[in-house]
């Protein structure tokens, strides 16, 4: 499909074009998606009460069958516990912007060319806005706490006209994945782990994440 792209005039792509957004698809596609998952992992791993909770959910609404879109509305728990991993550990945990024009932001006057940067780990874990924000709360997402949440205080898919385009799919995604694997797997962390973090491009593990995987009963 983008070898066979046209621009208005008629133009294809060229190959360096092609080659940048390829890579874009599998980093916003792939990359973001694991990490979401293998912090959700590592969350769970010490919150037993709260991974017993999945296990509940996940019988209720599958009974030992493999997820589908279908099931999304019903699996609640499971999008909190989401929803809670991207805000302790969002894998984007800034974003940089350039003022184009001079422009005043809480009583700063900015010069046209600043940089800004808009961290999702520091708002994340802002005591306005989350009452005990260290903690590994998924009940908190409550359609009440959504509602008063102000704009942008969660914003890990970005905001505005640069929101991430993937944003509902990497949701459906992450959600429907942790689903099918809660069902069949319970993990604990591997004796002695301790999570270092590498905040590069994105939040990284920097020794990734060791843990003991145990089939539950009555899976293969």
């Amino acid at each position: 499909m983008l070898l066979q792209a046209r621009d208005e005039d008629g133009r294809p792509m060229s190959d360096r074009q092609v080659r940048d957004e390829v890579v874009t698809l599998i980093f916003t596609g792939s990359e973001t998606v694991a990490l979401t998952l293998s912090y959700a992992w590592y969350l769970l791993a010490q919150h037993p009460e709260v991974q017993a909770g999945l296990a509940d959910e996940l019988g209720e609404v599958l009974g030992g069958r493999t997820p589908t879109l279908e099931d999304l509305p019903k699996l609640t728990y499971t999008e909190k516990i989401i929803k809670e991993a991207l805000r302790l550990y969002p894998p984007v945990w800034a974003f940089v912007r350039e003022a184009v024009r001079p422009v005043e932001i809480g009583g700063y006057t900015l010069p046209a060319k600043t940089t800004l940067v808009l961290s999702q780990w520091v708002v994340h874990r802002d005591t306005r806005f989350y009452e005990q924000p260290h903690e590994f709360r998924p009940e908190r997402w409550t359609e009440e706490f959504e509602k008063q949440l102000p704009k942008f205080a969660y914003f890990p898919f970005g905001g505005g006209q640069r929101t991430c385009i993937g944003a509902s799919f990497a949701k459906m995604e992450t959600t429907l994945v942790l689903a099918a694997m809660a069902q069949r797997l319970h993990l604990s962390l591997a004796p002695g782990f301790k999570l270092e973090l590498l905040p590069s491009i994105t939040l990284q593990p920097k020794r990734g994440i060791s843990v003991v995987l145990a089939r539950r009963s009555g899976h293969r």
